[in-house]
């Protein structure tokens, strides 16, 4: 049962179960379901956000006469203030246990509490601290790290410093699960001095930060733009002995990347191996995405030569990256003839960037036997696939055909209301009260009544254009007759 709910299998869950209190009933030898049973069936369905449900589990428990214990309490303690957020129910169930001899234990009031600072309410966790201790229960790091993390939550950086303080003269330090709280926030208030200095006390605080503490940090670093050093961590990190992870790459990948250091992105990657990294096709991409931005495509293809020599196999994003970067190269036929002749497995999003280019460098004769391959290949057209070819009929003034495309993605795709925005702005701008007509019309036999964001949209948009002025306003109004079924 436990297996099938980690799988995320809940009704599976609940047939085992069904089958065990059936074979529970049917033999007199045989064993009904316990309480270990009952709450396995119960934190699957509250962890699934089967509230009702789970309820409904514990009520029969005590009808079969199943006594629960501490685990049931912290399980429902869970659901009423993770999944429901009805803390009042929490607060009951914990006195209404309490009366059939089940005491809340620490994990029950670390539970409660860590709902309470998600909820945003961090002054009422200080109240179950309160009565923890009042209770004779002593709380341990996972109780207050909640705190803490909520008071950083809300910038409140030096009340959770204080508290974090207040942990060590109590006897409960703070392990690197709350410094990695506490660095994350020194972080986003880019207040990397204290960061550092952090680090540096590790030792005699008696913690060891992890790679997620350096992550954190890089991360940081990087949102501030300061890739150099990000990289300089790196290298203390490994000094450490601590082994980069995926993310560690993807961080700097990315930092290196958005700050134009193309060059030190490429080194890293190829210094990866030695790293004992796997940089897979996310990392490749990240670089090749930058390289196609800046226009090198050369280098891109490189890139994707050499990731497959080392038997990094392309995703369909490294493939949509290298075409993208052969039409930047202005290497139309070699991209045509990748996509088209199945060179890759080619989708509509590969064939969105031909269309794009094609319109602008090669005319809508070579566009239109794009879109015929893509039917051929039995690729739908998306709403970008759409837009694209709205907007280029608009800029050349062929409203009609334009009208008449939008029309055929009321088939395929359905309403866009982004499409129909673009197109409707277009119209106006351009006086072309007949096609806007016939585009309305066109939506209602399609079944598309216009709502209050098409009545919206279609209005504002000519107004903007000064429809609403003098002798134009009879065509507003015409439009909006239109629109209310008046024609």
């Amino acid at each position: 049962m436990k297996a099938l709910a980690r799988a995320g299998d809940v009704d599976q869950v609940l047939a085992l179960f069904a089958e065990l209190r059936t074979y529970g009933a049917g033999k007199g030898d045989a064993s009904p379901p316990n309480v270990l049973c009952y709450n396995t069936l119960v934190n699957a369905l509250a962890e699934a956000g089967r509230v009702e449900e789970a309820y409904g589990a514990f009520d029969e428990m005590l009808a079969a006469g199943v006594a629960p214990n501490a685990s049931t309490l912290n399980i429902l303690v869970k659901l009423h203030s993770w999944r429901s957020t009805r803390f009042d129910l929490a607060y009951k169930d914990i006195l209404r246990m309490r009366e059939i001899g089940v005491e809340a234990d620490v994990g029950t009031y670390s539970t409660l509490v860590t709902g309470l600072c998600r909820a945003g309410r961090v002054g009422e966790a200080w109240g179950v601290l309160e009565w923890m201790l009042e209770e004779g229960c002593r709380p341990m790091v996972q109780t207050y790290t909640p705190i803490v993390q909520g008071y950083c939550r809300e910038g409140r950086v030096e009340e959770a410093k204080e508290l974090m303080a207040t942990m060590e003269r109590a006897g409960c330090p703070p392990n690197v699960v709350t410094y990695n709280v506490l660095i994350r926030a020194l972080c986003d208030a880019a207040r990397f001095d204290e960061v550092t200095q952090v680090l540096m006390e590790s030792t005699s605080k008696d913690w060891t930060p992890s790679a997620v503490t350096y992550n954190t940090f890089m991360n940081g670093l990087c949102k501030k733009g300061m890739a150099k050093e990000a990289l300089e961590l790196l290298d203390v990190m490994l000094d450490e002995g601590l082994d980069p992870t995926d993310f560690t790459l993807s961080i700097l990948l990315n930092c290196l990347c958005h700050d134009s250091r193309i060059l030190d992105a490429i080194c890293l990657l190829e210094r990866s191996t030695s790293l004992k990294w796997y940089a897979g096709a996310v990392a490749y991409n990240t670089v090749m995405s930058r390289l196609c931005g800046e226009g090198y495509w050369i280098n891109v293809l490189k890139l994707l030569t050499g990731m497959i020599k080392k038997g990094i196999m392309p995703n369909t994003r490294s493939f949509n990256i290298f075409i993208r970067s052969l039409c930047v190269g202005r290497k139309f036929d070699l991209a045509k003839s990748l996509v088209c002749n199945q060179g890759f497995a080619a989708n509509v999003v590969a064939y969105n960037i031909l269309i794009s280019w094609f319109y602008r460098y090669r005319g809508p004769t070579e566009v239109n036997h794009l879109i015929l391959d893509m039917k051929a290949q039995k690729i739908a057209p998306d709403e970008v696939t759409y837009t694209i070819i709205v907007v280029r009929f608009c800029k050349d003034g062929n409203f009609d055909t334009a009208t008449n495309w939008f029309l055929e993605s009321l088939e395929i795709i359905g309403l866009s209301r982004d499409l129909f925005a673009v197109l409707t702005n277009r119209l106006a701008h351009n006086d072309k009260i007949w096609e806007m007509i016939r585009v309305l019309q066109g939506m209602e036999s399609n079944g598309f009544i216009p709502d209050s964001s098409i009545f919206d949209v279609t209005i504002r948009s000519f107004c903007r254009k000064g429809y609403c002025h003098d002798r134009d306003i009879c065509k507003l109004n015409f439009i909006l007759d239109t629109m209310l079924g008046r024609q």
